[in-house]
């Protein structure tokens, strides 16, 4: 398994309501810390001190997908192909990335890991399967 992060690898996934403030914002809470991620031309931001998950899922040596956790703590991913960052569905909320789970040939689907830190059972993972991402869950 490859997996490429920059800081911690934790996310956490709190609350399911949303802001409506996007990734890619430049006026993403104002009071938020944010840092500028740049992948496949695509400028996006996310919360101080998490982790840029950037996954082979194919491990073929080249990043096929790249997730952040945004400062408003919603969830984002870009692409190769993608028009720019994208949130993932399900209205999830994170503190930080886990990352993926399998990756490699053979995987049906690909799942993301975040970690809520304030409730009792803290990882929770959204799938890509059937050509769409899911709801979130708990993993296992």
């Amino acid at each position: 398994m490859r997996i490429r992060t920059g800081l911690c690898v934790t996310a956490a996934l709190i609350g399911l309501a949303g802001t409506g403030t996007t990734a890619h914002s430049a006026d993403t809470v104002a009071a938020a810390c944010k840092k500028k991620v740049v992948a496949f031309n695509h400028t996006g931001y996310k919360k101080c001190n998490t982790t840029t998950s950037w996954v082979d899922w194919n491990v073929d040596g080249k990043t096929d997908e790249v997730f952040v956790v945004a400062p408003n703590r919603t969830i984002w991913h870009t692409w190769k192909a993608a028009s720019g960052w994208q949130e993932l569905p399900g209205k999830g909320r994170a503190d930080d990335m886990l990352g993926p789970g399998q990756v490699g040939a053979g995987i049906r689907s690909r799942c993301i890991i975040v970690l809520v830190t304030k409730m009792s059972y803290p990882y929770w993972q959204n799938c890509f399967y059937n050509g769409k991402w899911h709801n979130w869950t708990q993993p296992g």
